[in-house]
């Protein structure tokens, strides 16, 4: 059992690293200008994280969903929040090197 936890972990952590790799690449050959691409992206995943959390609010006075439901799926909406900032952070920072210009400090 412990062998299978293992590989999980492993598939689990390979998918993350690859869906990041996979996305700093794409942002370095895109072929739009990384200011439009970050635009891009960032309209994106604030769309989405808009219709995440209208749909939560939406579902607020809803009796079907108990607290900790409410409060899980609040703390996921927050940590995609936060991670897709991170990745847009990343990625501007790479595309900064790239370009030739000095690091930016991180928030």
């Amino acid at each position: 059992m412990e062998q299978q936890d293992k590989f999980y972990k492993g598939l689990f952590f390979g998918a993350v690293l690859g869906a990041v790799g996979g996305t700093i690449m794409g942002l370095l050959f895109a072929p739009q200008k990384g200011t439009e691409t970050q635009q891009i992206i960032s309209g994106k995943i604030k769309l989405a994280l808009d219709k995440a959390t209208d749909l939560y609010e939406s579902n607020e006075h809803d009796g079907a969903y108990s607290n900790e439901a409410k409060t899980r799926s609040q703390e996921i909406i927050d940590t995609a929040r936060d991670e897709a900032k991170k990745i847009l952070n990343e990625a501007n920072s790479i595309i900064r090197e790239i370009k030739g210009y000095p690091k930016t400090k991180e928030n």
